[in-house]
């Protein structure tokens, strides 16, 4: 990332008023972990059920709920990661782990989107049908995230 944009995006009205503001960090901080409960909290009983664990659970409906609540997770945890990242983009593109988590982050949206693309995930939300495939995917998907979350602390 060039420094250029990175000191810019420092001096953005927004970054000044999350780093002077009493409330407004702190707010955006307790929404930023919200969102990676409603992420992670979403991710792991599906790929739980994917893997085989709460086999009497119907797999279709419980899957396609799953799936909404983790997108609105990631969304809600992209917008708030870049406003927190935004207070320090200096330092924080120089931190490793930071930088380990914003890959694996990618990692593991690749990894979704392609389940999400799958016929696998087609067959297991309308027929309840899991296949080898969306399994690896699944056990794939717990290691990153997991990961992901690991990195951030």
């Amino acid at each position: 990332m060039p420094v250029e944009w990175l000191q810019a995006l420092g001096d953005w009205p927004v970054a000044a008023l999350l780093r002077r503001s009493l409330y407004v960090y702190p707010l955006v901080n307790a929404a930023h972990i919200l969102a990676l409960a409603l992420l992670i909290g979403a991710i792991l009983p599906a790929d739980l059920r994917i893997l085989g664990l709460f086999p009497r659970l119907a797999a279709a409906p419980f899957l396609r709920a799953m799936a909404a609540v983790s997108a609105f997770g990631l969304l809600l945890a992209a917008v708030t990661g870049f406003l927190l990242f935004s207070v320090q983009p200096l330092e924080y593109a120089a931190n490793p782990a930071f930088l380990a988590k914003v890959s694996l982050v990618a990692l593991g949206t690749a990894n979704a989107l392609a389940v999400r693309c799958s016929a696998g995930w087609r067959q297991a939300t309308t027929e309840g049908e899991i296949g080898a495939g969306l399994k690896l995917g699944a056990a794939f998907s717990l290691s990153i995230w997991l990961a992901a979350l690991l990195a951030g602390r």
